[in-house]
């Protein structure tokens, strides 16, 4: 993409607005430390495309005017500063970028004639301490790939002098627009400024909020968390040029090499990460796009963050305390691994191989299942007209024999992740074939929209399984599976979540289906049950606004999803026996919610679930409280959105009719920012919230 446009509007300004111009470029990347590290690989790698600042045109009338120009060679920078609690410590965190582009004309006559053009900071080349940080600041949290510079407009000046004095320090406020992604702010930068016939050098910085950009504050359970104030710092040297001069300043840039030192990682970290990590984060990985541990040298250049997020437990993801149950397939890593990982990093992190050798998995954390049919429906598109798009869309199962099938493995593949939030999976009996052949592309899209369940009124839907994000492929035991009949079909609900663009989607459904030999010698039928709990978390005593009341929430919720929606948390209320001053209570910014219900089935555990959006704090399942028989089925203590996994318990845990299994969850109301802010309930749209509880069951033989 190439920038030639000038600026059309010319605005009075000293040589310090644009030391304003270029530290609200800063503020845009500090900006970028948003709220989950998902460092994105890829398009960094890859040069800038270019761009040229653009060249202010002089309109010689006579009067005496010196042109200066700010480029990446002249010594230029722009910071962002921004405290962050890292892994439990608190420290400062520091990003900078010296790839700026702009004109500054001053009238040595007329100081208050000056004019500055458009400053053009490129956002992809911020870099701090940590490589990480800086992939997803520069492509998930600013978005760079659809936004790869910053840009600010002066538009007021305060403290320019009557004449122009050489060398004085001039205190100067500017204000001007920001403006970072698709978002513009108005700003004031404040700070010094000093112009000589041959450089303006202008110091000048900002406080301003994350969130006003929609960048922040960053909230990553376990790992990270900054403040949403963010000091903007920006240090400019403009040049003298030839007046009139037309030649631009290209501000592509090639992001540089990766260094790699010396070190030992073949012996002991190599078979670390190749056990434990690269089966998810290698190419088409599950944690590719977070993450690429593809070669050596990819992670010899993030030794530091590896040793972090593993030491802070964030990696490998794993979140039910040592209060649970053994589960099958740990994923945490042991203590003589943590610490061959943390000496390896503070040694340098080097390596003693090619930094091009490839990195094998050795081991699968997640087990594949077999890909006996593997369903595609339709491709959906939605709009930006309604950011949560609950869609149902119809998956064809393979029937050939005519004699139905048994699944004893289910695997949910989103295909577009950034937009794919969750999904219930519903089994839709033969007999609903009219009302689906009725309902599927009525409005020319392929399936229909759909709240709260399947949208269809037949006899003999349920839902048979779920998605989350993290979730791994579902397989079950031996002789156990979910029976669909000759001609039934698979409604997937799918919740879609658009913030800029609307992805056509085709997400995929794979099934591992029993043998003739395997139905013949008897399948059982597992038992999948749902228990849902209240959510009621009031607005904060310093929080305001309209949506702070809950009936305000309630009409907004019907708008959207329809009436049946607003009666849902009626509904749990009223099955947990209580009322809304029974969960309305707030610990500082802390919600609560607990609920005991009895048990819905018979048999052994197979796995156990706990689901809840982006407030979700805290989480556990107790069957059998306050009683000797009490177990801790599922405790999290830090919630994590991004993995949500079915638990499997190593031992046979019996479940029957006659238990009670108590529901807990904890909400923050600080982990996400709202805009405008909201009582929170029981609902399935982002600013909404749940406490949903999944439990499988294996029934005993007959």
């Amino acid at each position: 993409m190439r920038n030639t446009g000038v600026m059309t509007t010319l605005r009075r300004l000293d040589l310090g607005r644009l030391a304003l111009l270029m530290l609200v470029v800063v503020g845009t990347a500090a900006m970028l430390t948003k709220d989950r590290w998902d460092w994105i690989v890829g398009p960094d790698e890859a040069e800038t495309q270019g761009v040229d600042a653009p060249v202010l045109e002089v309109d010689d009338d006579g009067r005496e005017t010196w042109l200066f120009r700010v480029s990446p060679e002249n010594g230029s920078e722009v910071r962002y500063v921004v405290t962050e609690r890292l892994a439990g410590s608190e420290k400062t965190t520091v990003g900078s970028s010296a790839v700026i582009g702009g004109d500054i004309l001053v009238d040595v006559d007329d100081p208050s004639r000056s004019i500055v053009g458009e400053i053009v900071v490129n956002v992809e080349m911020f870099n701090s301490d940590s490589t990480l940080r800086d992939k997803r600041l520069r492509h998930d949290f600013l978005e760079s790939t659809h936004w790869p510079f910053a840009r600010f407009v002066t538009t007021e000046i305060a403290g320019l002098p009557d004449q122009l004095t050489e060398g004085a320090q001039l205190s100067t406020a500017f204000t001007g627009e920001l403006t970072v992604k698709d978002i513009t702010r108005v700003v004031t930068f404040e700070g010094t400024v000093s112009v000589t016939e041959g450089a303006v050098v202008a110091s000048v910085s900002v406080t301003v909020l994350g969130s006003d950009f929609g960048v922040g504050p960053i909230n990553i359970a376990r790992l990270a968390h900054t403040d949403d104030r963010i000091r903007l710092e920006f240090d400019l040297v403009a040049e003298r040029v030839k007046d009139g001069s037309d030649a631009e300043t290209d501000l592509s840039r090639e992001v540089p090499a990766d260094q790699v030192s010396g070190g030992a990682f073949a012996e002991h970290v190599q078979p670390i990460l190749e056990q434990r990590c690269v089966s998810c984060h290698t190419t088409d990985g599950p944690g590719w796009s977070t993450l690429a541990l593809d070669t050596a040298g990819d992670a010899a250049v993030i030794a530091e963050d590896i040793a972090l997020v593993t030491g802070a437990g964030y990696m490998p993801p794993w979140l039910p305390s040592d209060l649970s149950v053994d589960f099958h397939n740990d994923w945490s890593l042991s203590v003589d691994e943590l610490a061959t990982l943390a000496n390896w990093a503070a040694d340098g992190g080097g390596l003693d191989v090619s930094p091009d050798t490839s990195l094998v998995a050795r081991s699968q954390l997640i087990t594949p299942i077999s890909r006996d049919q593997v369903l595609v429906s339709e491709s959906y598109t939605g709009s930006l007209d309604q950011p949560d798009d609950y869609r149902c869309l119809v998956y064809e199962v393979d029937d050939g024999d005519g004699d139905g099938n048994w699944i004893t493995g289910f695997a949910f593949e989103p295909d577009q992740t950034a937009v794919v939030h969750h999904a219930i999976v519903y089994r839709v009996p033969a007999a609903a074939r009219a009302e689906v052949d009725a309902k599927d592309g009525a409005d020319g899209e392929p399936g229909w929209t759909c709240f709260g369940r399947s949208g269809l009124r037949s006899q003999g839907i349920y839902a048979i399984a779920g998605w989350a994000p993290g979730q791994e492929p579902g397989i079950y035991p031996p002789g156990v599976g979910i029976q669909l009949k000759s001609g039934d079909m698979i409604v997937n609900q799918i919740h879609y979540h658009y913030d800029h663009e609307t992805p056509a989607d085709a997400s995929v459904i794979v099934l591992q289906t029993a043998s003739d030999e395997e139905v013949l010698s008897g399948m059982r039928a597992i038992q999948r049950t749902s228990y849902l709990t209240p959510a009621e978390v009031p607005c904060t005593p310093e929080e305001q606004g309209p949506l702070c009341d809950r009936d305000a929430v309630l009409a907004d919720i019907g708008q959207k999803y329809g009436f049946e929606a607003t009666l849902i948390p009626g509904f749990l209320l009223s099955q947990c026996g209580g009322s809304v001053d029974d969960y309305d209570d707030l610990d500082g910014s802390i919600g609560y919610s607990s609920c005991d219900l009895r048990a819905k089935n018979e048999g052994t555990i197979f796995s156990v679930l706990g689901h809840m959006h982006e407030f979700g704090a805290a989480y556990r399942m107790t069957l059998n409280p306050d009683t000797s028989d009490e177990q801790v089925l599922l405790d999290i203590p830090i919630w994590s959105f991004e993995w949500q996994l079915n638990y499997r318990p190593m031992e046979a845990i019996r479940i029957s009719q006659e238990d009670t299994v108590r529901f807990e969850c904890w909400w923050d109301r600080t982990l996400v920012h709202m805009d405008e802010p909201r009582y929170i309930t029981w609902n399935e749209g982002t600013v909404d919230e749940m406490c949903f509880s999944g439990i499988s069951v294996v029934p005993d033989p007959e």
